[in-house]
């Protein structure tokens, strides 16, 4: 059976192939679009896992809304539960950059805090800030890679030079993009007064972090909370509406390649249709047929996603190459990604198969031998 599927592909090079790139074409738009956002979910990952002891504590007026003050982290370092509070101020590293995910940012952090805010990641060289520091920061990998320096170098902020003293080991988060400098250097610079982004609180050993983020809004005036679970939620949402968006219109192109698979299987069916009331007459099953009808479809399925993942991961290592310069990572192929798309393949030729097969199968032996 396998041996005559292969001839069949065999004797109409031209359109089977042309059938495979179309298959292929849509399954290279889902590595593509995929890898994207496999990379964003795991830098989500990452991050979340880095910071998930703490809760965010904010201005009324929203996250980043520059309505709190570094004077409500002692109030919130008074409620029961909490270990430790300390405010950050969170800004665009580059010249009208914003703070879109995954953009370069400053963290302004109490210097005396730098262990605890840069602890989960560990100083690749140098040292961590500290008390007394001034014009100087520690930076991630990624602006170590893209602007080119390391410890010892200078990096312009806000029109002021910092020292870099430390640089941070990678680790697929939004650290790899931060430069951290003192906060209330961050805060001059920025020109912000005494105000911050959002205040970090530190649950005590044993606190539950959602309970603690709800006793922190009723006990200090003019904050809101975002506790852990409600921080993953909400960042889920955001990330499930990028992936659909994404993912969908790969999946639009791989549906339309699935349509020219079916359209040259119709064709085949239609032009050996008299081979099929033979096989009938010769006392071929309908399964024979039905099986030999889509595994032509199936394998054109396999080799054009096989076709896609090739010129896929070539696309995205490229790109991501050229992005290494600029210390950016934008795509991520995981071996989730792969079964995916190649499962999506095999189904998408599979299924395109099964229409053209059924009308092969249905035809009486007798009128298949008249048709013309």
């Amino acid at each position: 059976m396998f041996d005559i599927i292969l001839r069949n592909l065999s004797q109409r090079k031209i359109r089977t192939a042309l059938t495979i790139f179309g298959i292929g074409l849509g399954i290279f738009a889902v590595i593509v679009m995929g890898s994207m956002s496999e990379n964003f979910n795991q830098t989500f990952e990452t991050s979340f896992a880095l910071t998930a002891d703490k809760i965010r504590v904010f201005g009324s007026s929203g996250v980043f809304g520059g309505s709190v003050t570094t004077s409500k982290a002692a109030e919130v370092r008074k409620v029961p539960g909490v270990h430790d509070a300390y405010g950050l101020l969170m800004a665009p590293l580059e010249e009208g950059g914003g703070m879109s995910f995954g953009g370069n940012q400053v963290i302004g952090l109490p210097p005396e805090k730098s262990n605890t805010v840069l602890g989960p990641v560990q100083v690749k060289e140098g040292r961590d800030l500290v008390r007394g520091d001034r014009y100087v920061t520690v930076i991630g990998s990624s602006i170590a890679t893209q602007y080119d320096i390391g410890v010892g170098d200078r990096i312009e902020i806000q029109d002021k030079y910092f020292t870099v003293v430390g640089e941070l080991e990678y680790t697929g988060s939004f650290f790899d993009a931060s430069a951290a400098i003192p906060l209330d250097i961050a805060q001059d610079v920025y020109d912000m007064g005494n105000m911050v982004s959002m205040i970090f609180a530190i649950p005590e050993e044993g606190v539950d972090g959602d309970l603690l983020a709800k006793r922190i809004k009723l006990s200090v005036d003019g904050v809101d909370t975002l506790s852990p679970s409600e921080l993953e939620e909400e960042a889920k949402q955001g990330l499930m509406i990028f992936s659909v968006i994404t993912v969908s219109a790969a999946v639009l192109a791989a549906i339309i390649g699935g349509l020219s698979v079916m359209n040259t299987m119709l064709m085949s069916v239609m032009e050996r249709t008299k081979e099929f009331g033979i096989l009938k007459a010769m006392g071929a099953e309908r399964r024979d047929i039905l099986l030999m009808t889509v595994g032509e479809a199936a394998i054109m399925g396999l080799l054009g996603g096989l076709l896609g993942l090739a010129c896929g991961w070539v696309a995205v290592f490229g790109i991501n190459l050229w992005l290494a310069e600029k210390g950016i990572v934008l795509f991520l192929i995981t071996p989730r990604l792969v079964a995916i798309a190649m499962l999506f393949a095999i189904l998408l030729g599979t299924l395109s198969g099964i229409y053209p097969a059924l009308r092969a199968t249905g035809m009486s032996p007798m009128e298949a031998l008249r048709y013309e």
